[in-house]
């Protein structure tokens, strides 16, 4: 999430070889869209106009699949054993910060300006946020699925500097014909910039800098370990923010953590856990008819 995936939507719509899904951020693996739709629906979101032959490489793109648990990517290996996945990261804070401003400012149309820090440091703590910044989590969770070399990483600031770079490595992962010329439309408009979205530019309160440092230092230690030393450069700028703390800073955290976020995470907690089970049972049912996966071709999520 907030890491360029819609623009990566419409280049790959534009590549002859790959068939996207029309609705960016289908979702069907996500809740609550399988318990209301069979594989036979996701299927068909793939299908050629009439006339056509089958394209050889078809996917979906939804930053929320990033947020599943560990049995639920499972299953999808086991439906799509051949999937392909690419995965984005951008520098946490960034990408936590962006996240933040487009949480306020485009799903609530609050005006980010007037948001105070207390209540970054709030929404910092929601699962929605704290799953999507934990990329140490999610990269283990699809590779041990899907195994490593099914799963493509790259790299936000890539997308930004050298899209056609970025763009045929993605390519070259899901098997579609390179090389490849980048439409200059996309060259030129690589991303939704938030503040775009969101209409109002907010530079990020010291305190909050801080609080993402503090709070996703150790997941990105680990991540720059996985990913043999690709984002050392992360780390050593999260270590120096991080290293900037002050008593008030430290206490604050600790009551966000230990009182505020437990309005966030109970709720979210309970609704899960009843959703998993409702989910457990939707993916036994559908399971049924689907001993042998359904040929959907190469794939690619995102």
């Amino acid at each position: 999430m907030r890491c360029g995936s819609t623009w990566l939507c419409e280049v790959l719509k534009s590549h002859p070889d790959i068939r996207i899904a029309d609705e960016k951020e289908m979702d069907f693996f996500f809740m609550p869209r399988m318990l209301h739709h069979n594989f036979e629906w996701y299927g068909r979101h793939f299908a050629p106009p009439p006339g056509e032959n089958p394209k050889p490489v078809r996917g979906e793109i939804s930053p929320r699949y990033a947020r599943l648990e560990a049995w639920q990517v499972r299953r999808i290996a086991e439906f799509l054993p051949d999937l392909r996945v690419i995965l984005t990261l951008r520098h946490p804070i960034k990408r936590a910060w962006s996240q933040a401003l487009y949480d306020f400012g485009r799903l609530q149309n609050k005006d980010v300006r007037g948001v105070s820090s207390w209540e970054f440091l709030r929404q910092l703590e929601c699962a929605r946020s704290r799953l999507s910044s934990d990329y140490t989590r999610i990269v283990r969770i699809w590779s041990e699925a899907f195994g490593r070399a099914a799963v493509h990483i790259d790299f936000f600031d890539r997308l930004k500097e050298r899209p056609q770079d970025y763009v045929h490595g993605v390519l070259e992962h899901i098997g579609a014909s390179t090389p490849w010329s980048l439409p200059e439309k996309f060259a030129r408009t690589r991303i939704w910039d938030t503040t775009t979205l969101v209409k109002h530019e907010r530079q990020i309160p010291a305190i909050v800098e801080w609080y993402i440092a503090d709070q996703l230092l150790r997941p990105t230690e680990e991540l720059n370990e996985l990913l043999d030393g690709q984002v050392t450069h992360w780390v050593e700028e999260m270590r120096a923010i991080r290293g900037q703390t002050r008593p008030t800073w430290r206490i604050a955290a600790e009551l966000n953590r230990t009182l505020c976020a437990l309005s966030q995470r109970l709720p979210y907690a309970a609704y899960h856990g009843m959703m998993g089970i409702r989910l457990r049972q939707r993916w036994r049912r559908l399971r049924k008819p689907h001993q042998t996966p359904a040929p959907f071709g190469s794939s690619v999520a995102a």
